[in-house]
């Protein structure tokens, strides 16, 4: 059984087999959840580079929101 370089597709073959089978992943799920429920299109993030803030800024059309770094919460 072999494996595509991004594990979407799978082939199996045997030894002396003039054909093969490829298979393809039916569900991708990467486990990546959103974690602000807004829509940030078009805003900027910049990261606070300092060890006391640990916390990025994101802005919106008129609006600065301040997140904490690990818990990804917004600092009042």
């Amino acid at each position: 059984m072999m494996f595509g370089s991004k594990v979407k597709y799978g082939i199996t073959y045997k030894v002396n087999q003039r054909s093969f089978d490829i298979y393809r992943r039916k569900y991708e799920h990467d486990f990546r959840i959103p974690v602000v429920s807004q829509n940030l299109e078009g805003s900027i993030g910049v990261e606070m580079k300092l060890k006391q803030h640990n916390a990025f800024i994101v802005t919106q059309i008129d609006k600065i929101f301040i997140y904490n770094a690990e818990t990804f919460k917004e600092i009042s």
